[in-house]
């Protein structure tokens, strides 16, 4: 008895080193599937039903592996029945409480009704915006003006990237880098983006398609081109025109040379072997402003603006001398010019630029114009076009007056030339007014007119006109969200009545008097209003740039029609 019970107890200790040795190296088992473990081979070993002790181990481990994976899928089966479960309770309860849904409705889409001028401007996108747009703004022509005004918008970020494919409005002097056929406009899938230049704006701001989309439309519609810009003459030198051109400016030419001058002209002409035909019509009783004996013209390059490349000509060999350096390669000298405080020339930087072009126009110059204080003067007035060609005349201009006293005996630039751009350099600039500029109130004392309604209507008129002959052209792929802000050039001549000289694509918004400074900032604030405004929500708020007798609350660009 007593040898069972000792031979039983060594059992026992057994059992317990094997056991606790076996739990040792199993920590990962769970604490109930440990328990039955011990309790079946507690009853195996005290039974005398297990093997020896190297194989009992081994035994004992391969059972107790396959109890613990049986145990782990069967919790894992459990887990996943309370969990579908669960989720099967929850949507019910979530459908019942949900309200009936309604039967879908056959609806009509709805036209778009609105009166002008919003009726010209693109529509709101139907899509939430996001809360921040991005802006990209090029080189040059008073940018800082740009970036100022968008700053002071709701959620305008900066980015210097021009290739950032998120940028949501771009400003640049030149189209350069835009691509047209991406503007996502209202898709969907895109953010919405804005562009201030039309692709086809040379259409109407190059010389050259200026002269002849004018004509065209004019012939087309029974109107005379040159009751609204002077005598011209667009010459291409690479296609088949070119003789035709040439051949019609030379009998123009010849049919109003001095006498004194039509034999060495004849000389001049045979050595070059043109040929001229019949005379046309006399355009000196009809025009006679245009001229005054000393048969004058001007040569326009058909790309270049700020009165680059211009040359007031006297002759025909002037004429070829200058149409061959352009083919060859122009050699412009620019001067920048900056001045102090007090208005003077202090440094002057000289570069060398060489231009070539193939398409020029010549132009007549106008022997009589209206002079203030004996100078000539041009007026600059503003266009907007938006993307769906509602045409905006801007309220406010300037007169640009020329430094140097009129004669046109003359051959100086700051005498023929009221660019503010050529008249700059001159050391006299702005000593008689500021800027070498009026506004129109100025304009009107001087004249002593109503000039804004005696001049400044028919300069709308004429603009509108001119914009009418590109309609189809300017935006003929219809792209979405472009506008652009034109100059457009005017010379008035004895009579008061206007010629239209250039259309300018990117004008100018260098400051140089008080009176650009202040236009200027209402001039583009109040464009982005009716453009950028529209399209990115802003909150409408008064202007922050008071101009003349303008109330704030006043947009003065004025809507005057749909293209």
């Amino acid at each position: 008895m007593q040898s069972a019970q000792k031979l039983t107890q060594q059992n026992q200790d057994a059992f317990s080193q094997f056991f606790d040795k076996y739990i040792s190296s199993s920590n990962k088992l769970q604490t109930h599937s440990v328990r039955e473990l011990a309790q079946k081979l507690a009853i195996q070993y005290f039974s005398g039903q297990l093997p020896p002790r190297h194989q009992t181990e081994n035994n004992m481990r391969k059972k107790s592996r396959n109890i613990v994976y049986k145990q782990i899928e069967t919790d894992a089966i459990e887990k996943a029945k309370a969990q579908f479960k669960a989720k099967k309770e929850r949507k019910e309860q979530q459908q019942r409480k949900l309200p009936p849904v309604p039967k879908k409705q056959d609806t009509q889409p709805r036209s778009l009704s609105v009166q002008p001028p919003l009726k010209c401007l693109s529509a709101q996108p139907k899509k939430s915006m996001p809360s921040t747009y991005f802006y990209y703004i090029g080189e040059g022509n008073n940018n800082e003006l740009i970036k100022k005004l968008l700053d002071e918008r709701q959620n305008w970020v900066q980015v210097k990237d021009a290739n950032v494919k998120n940028i949501n409005f771009k400003w640049q002097e030149t189209e350069k880098g835009y691509e047209y056929r991406t503007l996502a406009g209202n898709l969907k899938d895109f953010k919405p983006q804005m562009l201030n230049h039309f692709e086809f704006h040379a259409e109407i701001s190059n010389k050259y398609h200026l002269a002849l989309n004018f004509k065209t439309f004019c012939d087309k519609n029974q109107l005379n081109v040159q009751d609204y810009i002077p005598i011209s003459f667009a010459i291409e030198c690479t296609n088949q025109n070119l003789k035709a051109g040439l051949f019609q400016f030379l009998t123009f030419y010849r049919s109003y040379c001095p006498q004194n001058q039509l034999q060495e002209l004849d000389k001049t002409i045979k050595s070059y072997q043109f040929k001229y035909g019949t005379q046309l019509e006399n355009k000196i009783d009809q025009y006679p402003t245009l001229f005054a004996g000393e048969n004058l013209w001007i040569f326009k390059p058909a790309n270049m603006n700020q009165g680059r490349g211009i040359h007031v000509v006297r002759n025909l060999q002037e004429i070829i001398d200058i149409y061959n350096r352009y083919q060859n390669g122009y050699k412009e000298h620019l001067l920048e010019v900056k001045r102090n405080e007090n208005n003077e020339i202090v440094t002057k930087i000289i570069y060398i630029n060489t231009l070539m072009t193939e398409q020029f126009v010549i132009q007549k110059y106008i022997e009589k114009p209206l002079l203030i204080k004996g100078r000539k003067f041009d007026i600059r007035t503003y266009v907007l076009i938006t993307s769906n060609l509602g045409f905006f005349f801007f309220r406010e201009g300037q007169l640009r007056l020329a430094t140097e006293t009129f004669d046109a005996k003359q051959q100086s630039n700051y005498v023929h030339l009221t660019n503010n751009a050529v008249q700059y350099s001159h050391p006299q600039y702005g000593k008689t007014e500021e800027g070498n500029q009026y506004n129109f109130d100025q304009a009107s004392q001087y004249f002593k007119i109503d000039f804004r309604k005696d001049v400044i209507q028919k300069l709308k008129q004429i603009s509108l006109l001119t914009f009418t002959c590109v309609k189809g052209k300017i935006n003929k792929y219809k792209r979405k969200n472009c506008f652009e802000i034109y100059g457009m050039d005017f010379i008035l001549d004895v009579d008061f009545k206007p010629w239209l000289i250039e259309v300018n694509t990117n004008p100018s918004l260098e400051v140089t008097s008080k009176l650009l400074g202040c236009l200027f900032p209402r001039l583009i604030d109040d464009a982005f209003k009716l453009t950028v405004d529209r399209l990115f929500h802003q909150q409408k708020t008064p202007s922050k740039y008071p101009f003349l007798n303008y109330s704030n609350d006043e947009n003065l660009w004025e809507y005057v029609s749909q293209l």
